[in-house]
């Protein structure tokens, strides 16, 4: 403790040497600061103090680091080179094939690839198109049986049949009324020569007209299935001639630096072509399966729908006179004859 001039004791604070040493420095430092002079103060623009804050605000930017360059990587095999080949090449084989054909023809040849081609490739060549004109002839002989076909040929086929046994002169000769023996004669032959036989083949040819009317649909919309079905055909065809065409071309390209590989090309291109000849023959069996349909409509259209119709209402007033006990003169008789005899040239046409 220290006594000051009154005679006071007062505290005393001891300080670490180093403690004393800070201390001693912050006061200088705080005199030193207090003695100068005050700096002059300098306001920038409003603008630029945006600036700044915006700059402070910001975090700074991560330097772009440049990709490094990779190189190009090294892939062990064999370099693949393309066929010199043109359409004028191929056209030398076969003068008189389709531009398509030539064109498609080429693409597959500049698509083959000379040193890793293998016997399976050849073997296999066009080898599908073969398995796809299998099933087509397979489903040509199954439209050749539809059904559609089948009823109304056979509602035809009645019809005629029907048509062919009226005896006009007959009917319009016999009573209108058969007796015991009429009707036991009547059993043994299949003319209709009388009215009630009339009426009973006008009651079935309405029937039949009505049934035929109902398949016409059915027969056009069978008729554009044929067609879709020629149509994929022929462009079976086009892709076996052009399978055939590089097949060919492949062989003399591969004779003399792969002998057995062109040898199995030779024979695909064999092979092919029998397919093409085969399709190209069968068009006029496929244009006959087509034109079947449109008969069976013709003659239902023409004659079914149009002309049997006029010629049952002239049955139907013929029964209706029998049955009153009028007769027809010769000239009506042969009249309804001659109709009888159009109608059945027609339907055998």
């Amino acid at each position: 403790m220290l006594v000051d001039d009154q005679g006071r004791l007062r505290p005393t604070v001891i300080i670490p040497p180093a403690a004393r040493a800070r201390t001693l420095k912050a006061k200088a430092a705080e005199a030193a600061q207090h003695d100068a002079p005050a700096g002059s103060t300098v306001v920038a623009p409003a603008g630029a103090r945006d600036r700044t804050r915006s700059a402070n605000a910001a975090e700074p930017e991560t330097p772009v680091r440049t990709p490094p360059v990779a190189r190009p990587t090294a892939i062990p095999g064999v370099e693949r080179k393309r066929i010199a080949v043109g359409l004028s090449d191929i056209g030398k084989l076969s003068p008189l094939a389709k531009p398509a054909v030539l064109e498609q023809a080429l693409r597959l040849i500049q698509s083959f690839v000379v040193e890793s081609a293998r016997d399976r490739q050849a073997v296999l060549w066009g080898h599908h198109l073969q398995l796809d004109y299998s099933d087509l002839v397979s489903r040509t002989l199954e439209l050749s049986q539809a059904d559609v076909l089948k009823k109304a040929t056979g509602y035809i086929g009645r019809m005629t049949d029907i048509l062919g046994s009226i005896d006009i002169e007959a009917v319009c000769g016999a009573p209108s009324r058969a007796g015991i023996f009429g009707e036991y004669f009547k059993k043994t032959n299949s003319r209709i020569d009388t009215a009630g036989e009339l009426e009973t083949a006008r009651i079935e040819l309405d029937q039949l007209v009505r049934l035929m009317g109902e398949a016409l649909e059915q027969l056009l919309s069978f008729k554009e299935t044929l067609e879709q079905h020629a149509r994929r055909i022929e462009g079976i065809g086009d892709e076996a001639e052009a399978s055939a065409l590089a097949a060919s071309f492949l062989s003399d390209h591969l004779r003399a630096i792969r002998p057995p590989l062109s040898q199995r090309f030779l024979e695909r291109g064999m092979s092919l072509t029998q397919t093409v000849a085969q399709i190209r023959s069968g068009a006029s069996m496929r244009e006959v399966q087509i034109e079947q349909p449109l008969r069976l409509i013709e003659a239902i259209q023409n004659v079914a729908l149009v002309t049997v119709p006029g010629f049952l209402g002239s049955i139907a007033a013929l029964t209706t006179m029998l049955d009153s006990n009028r007769k027809l003169t010769p000239t009506e008789a042969g009249e309804l004859a001659y109709q009888l005899r159009n109608i059945l040239q027609q339907l055998k046409e």
